[in-house]
């Protein structure tokens, strides 16, 4: 069973005497925890008929003795067992209790990796519910997103989505934290523009990482390094904008393969996560870019990303010195007039 399957059987009131909970998404296993905790117990008789225990050292004796247990002034008593795969001692008493378990105890073994060797997963898995609680993959990530927002009343753009998900990751926690404050903060403005974003989330930068990504994108040295300097300035972290131009080398040798295959911009957007109105702009981008300058632009984000953990230059330097290899060679800069921010330092 998925986890979108399991919410709906908890919304239709329907249980299941044992669960196994799997899976590396944390964010989902606490999401179902919640839901059983509101929907097997009642509030006012919650405290007698609710336990947790942790699975290293656990008595498994003194817990099939509790699932055993009617519950009181309550149709239904919950067990949870976390880190169920730290259990080692497999005694029948527990192994006898999966056989034929008590209808009015909802039990729960958590276990993100179970190992499914052990007799005791194959029986959960025998005579139990398995949910699984799988990460979201990269395209799946901006459907939720939106999701979540409308679910606090609040309509993100695509633009929007987008800058959440590059800022924030994958992790769901810190995304949910974000959606409740803008939630609180647009009571009275319900939609969400990158602008918006990039006020509340972005600590009010003027600029987002977006632009600095289109400017290299363009070879566009002079408006980058401007960009590079202002996010800086206002807080980017090095790391993130390194990380950042890493995965966009990384989806446009994805789409420069398929283009340089026959495959045509429509059919390769299709496959680039990112907004459709910002395809474009990328396509346009990818013109500028060969095979050969997209690898030799992995290789020097590489090598900055060595020289940024290293800590022996300064993060603007070597930022700089990779914007100035990525976009044009030193002969050309000079030619231009303009004075790289660094050097203007040494002068």
């Amino acid at each position: 069973m998925t986890y979108p399957e399991a919410l709906k059987h908890l919304e239709q009131g329907r249980f299941s005497p044992v669960y196994l909970l799997t899976g590396e998404e944390p964010f989902f296993i606490h999401q179902l925890l919640s839901r059983f905790r509101e929907k097997v117990l009642d509030d006012a008789s919650r405290d007698f008929n609710y336990d947790q225990f942790q699975g290293e050292g656990i008595d498994l004796a003194q817990v099939t003795m509790i699932a055993k247990t009617f519950p009181v002034f309550s149709p239904r008593r919950l067990v949870i067992l976390q880190n169920a795969d730290l259990i080692k001692d497999e005694r029948e008493v527990l192994l006898n209790y999966l056989d034929a378990p008590c209808e009015t105890t909802v039990m729960l073994f958590i276990a993100a990796k179970p190992d499914m060797r052990k007799k005791l997963f194959t029986t959960l898995k025998k005579k139990g519910t398995t949910v699984h609680c799988a990460p979201l993959s990269e395209q799946a990530l901006p459907g939720w997103i939106s999701q979540e927002g409308k679910q606090r009343g609040i309509d993100l753009s695509e633009e929007a989505t987008w800058c959440l998900k590059e800022h924030l990751g994958s992790d769901l926690f810190l995304i949910q934290q974000e959606l409740d404050k803008l939630a609180l903060h647009l009571s009275d403005e319900k939609k969400v523009t990158l602008e918006t974003v990039q006020q509340l989330i972005a600590g009010g930068r003027s600029h987002s990482i977006f632009e600095l990504i289109r400017a290299i994108g363009e070879k566009n040295l002079k408006n980058g390094l401007a960009l590079l300097s202002s996010l800086l300035a206002e807080g980017e972290h090095p790391l993130f904008i390194l990380t950042m131009l890493t995965r966009q080398w990384r989806l446009m040798a994805v789409a420069r393969e398929a283009i340089d295959a026959g495959k045509s911009e429509a059919t390769v957007g299709k496959k680039v996560p990112m907004p459709p109105n910002l395809l474009p702009s990328f396509f346009k981008q990818l013109r500028n870019w060969k095979s050969n300058d997209i690898r030799k632009a992995f290789d020097l984000s590489l090598a900055a990303d060595s020289q940024l953990k290293g800590g022996r230059q300064s993060a603007p330097l070597v930022l700089e010195m990779l914007m100035l290899d990525l976009c044009r060679p030193h002969p050309t800069l000079q030619r231009t007039g303009y004075t790289l921010p660094f050097l203007e330092s040494r002068s």
